[in-house]
């Protein structure tokens, strides 16, 4: 009896090297327990099996700590006497996921020898598919050379050579050398490739290097280095460069970045990217990254030392520090409890704008802890506010340090009832101005009630609790305010719905469901003494009409008895389209309201609200509205139109905005089109612009091509907007990218 040996190698491009030794291996046990003897031309000694089919085949016995493996042939054999194991003939291997084919397999167990020969290909788990038109292996299956070497791997990369050498069970080299990601085309070069005298594959290190290498885009040459290393088209994210970007613009000149991606643990990475501008001198800017079993976190900085800036953007004597930092995390604690932070700051006012890392005005960081299990949840803050416009006083921006918050409701009882309890406790300071500690509660009661015809009713009661220590409010025509406000609100809610559905013959059906909303509780409730913090931004809107507590926040009551009437309804096409719509209107009993009901201060009835909503793919309109209710004048618009199909990408905004006692008149559009000229190519555009001023905001245009191994991006924008150091600018990038040679993601 003959002892073959095993040999089990897990590599990646070169597995087919050590594969081939545990197929082969135990191919030959196969071979050497088949019954039939045959004589072959060499005059060995053979032996055949065969099915039903005519073709040979035996499956071998389970090896050591591998899976079984099966052989199938036109032919197999043993020679005893010169230890000799054959299979030819459409040979295939098969070994768990691992398929081996070729024309002919021949082992020499006194030298110890494996050659493959004729169309030789493996099939890996992973999809990597390697071929050959021979390959001959030796000292323990651990070394070789393969002849005329290919290989296809799963992003559809393909490496070729005239000759592959393994080194060890862990590197290969190739001579005469090509690697692409790109798709062959025998009439044509790939549209880019890398040709190296010598590539060595470390599949330890997960790693190819190139000794003499030249890139050629479209067969012709167009950069050489004598050295050059990438990853394993297969590998995990390693360090190294990543393409550069060019940009030319008014206020920065013209700027290069060569970002470096350092792969610090497999839950942890950072991306460095340096610039250079001619205008500005030298710029760091970094995106760190990390992930933990329950969390993640992220932090994006950047740092810089121009030359100092006088208010209208006019360069003096002298440098000065400025930069950024967005960080963010959270981590999951329990089923359902977070923790977390989101803090963004900026050295002054225009730098993030200047530099292109964002168009805020305002800046929010926070601390927050938050536990939420079903309708309950609790929650502990800390808010910190960084104006940057011109106008913003930092010793006037308020620290809200800490806000608490908590709501808990009841499971219902078997009539239907809820009870529920909602508690808020905040802190606000500044350096100069009004100081406000609040402590609020509210306990109420939810009953909702379907009568026998369909009739849905719903009614709330709540009464709530507000204490205010207020310190240095100013109260217009007296002196500021220092003291403590007590300010109890009962309120009661009674909501009536009655939706209708009918269903049409074609199969389309329409539902119609008049909602009529009235709300009971005291006028006034909003002494002037009681600063309004957080209730600054107020508006009658489709999405708050038929809501209890219109008010965002909670300094300013929604106070008086009111009546919100209307309707919502939609049609369902058979086809999936879809209309739908609501309108309505509210009435205040009070001729004193905070809340802008309509354009002229004190009058009972609101404009008239609406919207409308069509969805036919690829097209999708909307339109929301408030109309006076006496002229029907549009005192607010906004039109959404988006198309998305394989020709054409469109999103087109329109918003007006008139006769609000809390925000500013305005009018505004944008448009964003993108059209695809080819399967590679592709242009883009988009323009924001101020109606009310008849001027543009920002403009900017594009040309992408992307094929399945390189992109490249041309843009221009143009902003039109002063402010301060930033002037309007005009500014051109230029982005390349090679797959798997210095490109960061897909």
């Amino acid at each position: 009896m003959i002892h073959w040996m095993v040999f089990v190698r897990k590599t990646r491009l070169i597995a087919l090297l050590a594969l081939q030794g545990v197929l082969l291996a135990s191919a030959a046990q196969a071979i050497e327990s088949v019954e039939h003897g045959l004589v072959l031309p060499d005059g060995g000694k053979y032996f055949e099996s065969s099915d039903s089919m005519g073709r040979a085949v035996k499956p071998a016995a389970k090896l050591s700590d591998s899976e079984p493996v099966t052989m199938e042939a036109d032919a197999v054999g043993y020679d005893r006497e010169n230890g000799i194991a054959v299979a030819a003939g459409n040979v295939t291997v098969v070994q768990g996921m691992y398929v081996l084919k070729a024309d002919k397999l021949t082992y020499y167990q006194l030298q110890n020898l494996a050659v493959a020969e004729g169309n030789v290909s493996v099939l890996q788990p992973t999809g990597d598919v390697y071929f050959a038109d021979s390959a001959q292996l030796k000292s323990d299956m651990q070394q070789g050379v393969i002849y005329a070497f290919q290989a296809r791997m799963t992003d559809n990369s393909v490496f070729a050579a005239r000759e592959a050498r393994k080194v060890d069970a862990a590197t290969t080299e190739l001579k005469k050398a090509i690697y692409t990601p790109c798709n062959l085309c025998e009439t044509a070069a790939p549209f880019w490739q890398v040709k190296a005298s010598k590539m060595t594959v470390d599949d330890r290190a997960e790693e190819i290097t190139y000794r003499n290498a030249r890139m050629e885009i479209g067969g012709v040459p167009v950069f050489y280095t004598p050295y050059l290393s990438q990853p394993t088209p297969d590998a995990a994210a390693r360090s190294g460069f990543l393409t550069p970007e060019y940009a030319s613009s008014n206020n920065l000149g013209r700027s290069v970045k060569v970002p470096y991606y350092w792969r610090i643990d497999h839950d942890k990475d950072v991306t460095l990217t340096p610039w250079y501008m001619t205008d500005e001198g030298w710029l760091l800017e970094g995106d760190y990254r990390q992930l933990t079993d329950r969390g993640d976190y992220e932090m994006e900085f950047s740092a810089t030392n121009p030359q100092k800036r006088d208010g209208l953007g006019n360069m003096t004597d002298g440098h000065e520090f400025r930069g950024h930092i967005y960080a963010r995390g959270e981590e999951q604690i329990g089923d359902y409890s977070r923790l977390g932070f989101d803090i963004n700051r900026t050295t002054d006012d225009t730098y993030i704008r200047r530099y292109g890392f964002g168009a805020q005005r305002v800046l929010f960081s926070e601390v927050y802890a938050e536990r939420a299990e079903q309708r309950n949840f609790v929650m502990a803050r800390a808010l910190g506010i960084q104006g940057l416009r011109a106008t913003d006083d930092p010793d006037t921006t308020p620290l809200v340090l800490p806000t608490l918050e908590g709501y808990y409701e009841t499971r219902p009882y078997d009539s239907g009832l809820r009870l529920h309890a909602f508690g808020d406790a905040q802190s606000l300071s500044r350096e100069i101005g009004a100081d406000q500690n609040r402590l609020s509660t509210t306990l109420g009661a939810t009953l909702p009630y379907v009568t026998e015809g369909g009739h849905v009713l719903t009614s709330t009661a709540n009464l709530r609790q507000d204490y205010y220590q207020l310190d240095d409010v100013p109260v217009p025509g007296s002196p500021a305010f220092s003291g403590n406000k007590l300010r109890t609100v009962p309120q009661a809610a009674l909501e009536w719905r009655y939706p209708l559905i009918k269903t049409m013959q074609s199969g389309d059906s329409v539902t119609l469901e008049p909602i009529a909303l009235a709300v009971v509780q005291p006028n006034g409730g909003n002494p002037i003494e009681i600063p309004n913090e957080d209730n600054t931004l107020i508006e009658l809107s489709d999405t708050n009409l038929f809501s209890i507590d219109r008010m965002p926040g909670l300094d300013t009551v929604d106070s008086g008895t009111r009546a919100a009437y209307g309707f919502r309804t939609r049609y369902l096409f058979t086809g999936g389209e879809s209309l739908d719509g609501l309108f309505g209107q509210n009435y205040s009993f009070s001729d004193d309201t905070p809340f802008p009901n309509s354009t002229t201060p004190g009058q009972n009835v609101s404009d008239y609200i609406g919207r409308l909503g069509f969805d036919a793919a690829p097209v999708n309109l909307s339109y929301r509205f408030a109309l006076d209710h006496s002229t029907l004048t549009a005192n607010r618009s906004e039109v959404t139109l988006g198309f998305a199909d394989t020709w054409l990408n469109l999103m087109a905004t329109y918003r007006a905005l008139n006769n609000n006692r809390y925000l500013r008149d305005s009018e505004e559009g944008t448009l964003y089109a993108s059209v695809p000229v080819s399967d590679e190519w592709s242009i883009y555009g988009s323009g924001r612009r101020d109606m009310a001023l008849d001027q543009m905001i920002a403009a900017s245009a594009g040309v992408i091509y992307h094929n399945e191994c390189f992109s490249l991006m041309l843009q221009g924008l143009r902003s039109y907007t002063r402010d301060r150091d930033i002037e309007p600018d005009t500014q051109i990038t230029l982005r390349i990218g090679f797959k798997n040679l210095g490109e960061f993601g897909d």
